[in-house]
């Protein structure tokens, strides 16, 4: 009813001057509905802080020792969450009564003690809707401002979008501070709809760890991220990362060997593809990884179809893009990768052109130099399926070029695949050049010094 409010304690304790805290208390609990704890907080004429700072100060004054008392926890208490024993003794002898009337322990006096206070039908359904509409205040009630999910979604399209052409290891510690960010909120007070929103977070930094994990060469804790990242994803049924996450995990089965893994978790992953991005790139994988089991058919039609869906956008692969996003360049790459499987150079050399023309044409900061320098060894291999050794050298000197902290582990073990090809082809025996390939392609992927990646 509305005029149970502090009001209407006040005037309780008006009427009655000197009354007694327990007396006081009782009147108010029966009259208003409130919880123990709450109705001699209201006896007292205290404010929530007020209690608060009087706790702290009875503290100090007893030498009890400091404690941590907050708002948020006295008004978890009035909504009858049950205090630790300790601080139902300090409670107890804040407000001069005991543990029953506090609401903290039961009586077990004979029934011939003390009379209960009469039950009155109209506080007692008052107070229950009291007690629903205070529920619902604190379900309001979040840690978590609007600021503060904009920033944290700002921060992961950044992460996406520079992962294309930074150094990962920088990167990577960003991740993780952003990663460490996004878990505090989550175990804090969130409402449901900013708890999906942090999910979905979640999943997302999980999955970009996941992929720099990949390409620092950890693959099997690559794997361990993308699992978590298909864990959030499949919490709030997020179809668009659910579908990423299955091009990505194929993608870590393919580079350690597991085509035919790849090829189940690609087909898996169009089930979830929402739009016609996501399920071009995992059409794109699943050739590929076909393709590396010789299944030519269908690598084929896996390449054909890729985008035949009708136009349409999600979430993720277009409006957030970078790392998650796909486009004709990366089509052309894993096309190349797939016809280099089949043995088909000449289509190999025109698609890892055509890649190559894509990533050096288009925006610098949709420049993905891991993929760009895949295709380049990719041309390599597709002379060096011709015969071409002068062609393959020239593309293969292009690669050898790159940053030390551009060298990501797929192209290591690709252009080791060149390596390995020159070496084993017998029309290139005795011949000085292919000699000298094989010594830089060996001192690039067997480098005398470790390679540093924790800088």
């Amino acid at each position: 009813m509305p005029g149970h409010d502090v009001n209407c304690a006040r005037r309780i304790r008006a009427r009655s001057p000197g009354g007694s805290s327990d007396a006081l208390a009782e009147e108010i609990r029966s009259c208003c509905g409130h919880s123990p704890l709450k109705a001699y907080r209201l006896a007292r004429g205290w404010t929530i802080e007020k209690a608060v700072a009087s706790f702290h100060e009875m503290c100090v004054r007893e030498g009890l020792g400091a404690r941590g008392l907050t708002a948020r926890s006295w008004i978890e208490w009035e909504r009858e969450h049950l205090p630790s024993a300790d601080h139902q003794d300090l409670l107890c002898r804040l407000l001069l009564t005991g543990p029953v009337q506090l609401g903290f322990a039961r009586s077990y006096e004979p029934a011939d003690g003390p009379t209960p206070p009469p039950f009155h039908k109209e506080a007692l359904v008052a107070g229950a809707a009291r007690e629903s509409l205070a529920h619902a205040a604190a379900a309001q009630l979040t840690d978590v401002s609007t600021v503060t999910l904009e920033h944290a979604d700002d921060e992961i399209r950044r992460l996406a979008a520079e992962y294309v052409y930074a150094d990962p290891m920088p990167l990577f510690h960003r991740m993780l501070q952003l990663r460490g960010e996004i878990f505090a909120l989550l175990d804090g007070r969130v409402r449901p709809a900013q708890a999906v929103q942090l999910t979905l977070m979640a999943g997302q930094v999980c999955g970009l760890l996941a992929n720099a994990s990949l390409d620092l060469g950890n693959q099997a804790a690559a794997t361990a991220q993308a699992r978590a990242a298909w864990t959030y994803a499949s919490i709030i049924d997020h179809h668009a990362l659910r579908a990423w996450v299955r091009g990505l995990q194929a993608m870590i089965a393919y580079w350690t060997g597991s085509s035919d893994m790849a090829v189940d978790l690609a087909r898996d992953g169009k089930r979830y593809a929402p739009g016609t991005t996501a399920f071009a790139r995992l059409a794109g994988i699943e050739a590929l990884a076909s393709a590396a089991m010789g299944v030519r058919t269908d690598a084929l039609r896996a390449l054909g179809g890729a985008w035949d869906r009708p136009a349409s956008h999600d979430d993720l692969h277009d409006d957030v893009g970078g790392e998650f996003g796909f486009d004709l360049a990366k089509y052309s790459y894993l096309a190349a990768g797939t016809h280099i499987h089949l043995r088909c150079p000449e289509n190999a050399i025109v698609l890892a052109e055509q890649a190559i023309s894509l990533y050096q044409s288009g925006p610098p900061h949709l420049r993905a130099y891991g993929n760009e320098a895949i295709a380049y060894s990719d041309l390599a291999v597709g002379h060096l399926l011709n015969g071409d050794l002068e062609a393959t050298a020239a593309v293969i000197t292009r690669v050898l070029s790159l940053p030390e902290h551009q060298r990501i582990d797929g192209l290591a073990q690709r252009l080791n695949g060149v390596r390995l090809k020159v070496a084993g082809e017998s029309r290139f025996h005795g011949c000085p050049q292919a000699r000298a390939l094989v010594e830089r392609l060996e001192e690039f992927s067997f480098p005398s010094s470790p390679r540093e990646l924790c800088r």
